[in-house]
């Protein structure tokens, strides 16, 4: 089966620099554009299942994709966004001044990252796998080709993806963020993953195929 991780659309907040995580901010009008764009990827597959992020943004990027099909969405906590604890809400501008080092060592995944209420990459990674797999546990007796929509996130997205392409969270910030909407594929066949495309990209195209930094 061919699982389509898409990452919501731009927010405000997106824009503002706004530190999201696990609260709620909704889709601006340049994010609503975006999911009926990416609408088109989808127009004439058939879905064996739609699942999406519990937040209000997700929830209305897979409503703007779906358009008028009667594809019905379940809905789980396990695809939301890393929670950031007290840093939420806050200007990633003021939390980068304040606190440089902390903020660096979240995007290298360093053992010393400690924000309070806040998950550690490694804890979001296992989350995110761990949703993944069982969607995939979910529809076992689907058909090879059998094609599931997934709404999320997209550092929980990178996270995962990484997760499947064997790159380390101490390298991944080396690879960009994934861009609003971006469309990323995993198959799963029995045990087995593979990463095919990335952001729209096949995954060969991109650093996450190439080698990161290349």
């Amino acid at each position: 089966m061919r699982l389509h991780m898409v990452r919501h659309g731009q927010t405000h907040w997106n824009v503002q620099r706004r530190i999201q995580g696990q609260l709620d901010s909704e889709l601006d009008e340049h994010g609503i554009a975006q999911a009926i764009e990416r609408r088109k990827d989808f127009a004439k597959m058939s879905l064996e299942a739609v699942y999406c992020s519990s937040s209000i943004r997700t929830r209305q990027t897979a409503e703007t994709i779906l358009g008028s099909r009667p594809d019905p969405v379940t809905y789980m906590d396990e695809l939301r966004e890393v929670c950031w604890g007290v840093w939420q809400g806050k200007m990633w501008s003021d939390v980068e001044a304040a606190f440089p080092d902390m903020v660096e060592a979240y995007h290298k995944a360093l053992p010393q990252f400690s924000v309070d209420g806040a998950e550690t990459p490694e804890q979001t990674q296992a989350r995110g796998v761990a949703a993944l797999e069982a969607i995939i546990t979910n529809h076992n007796d689907a058909a090879n080709d059998a094609n599931i929509l997934v709404v999320s996130h997209g550092a929980i997205m990178k996270k995962t993806l990484a997760h499947y392409t064997n790159i380390a969270l101490t390298e991944l910030y080396r690879i960009d963020p994934l861009p609003n909407c971006a469309h990323c594929i995993v198959e799963a066949h029995g045990t087995h993953r593979k990463v095919t495309q990335v952001a729209g990209e096949l995954i060969k195209q991109t650093p996450w195929g190439n080698g990161i930094g290349e």
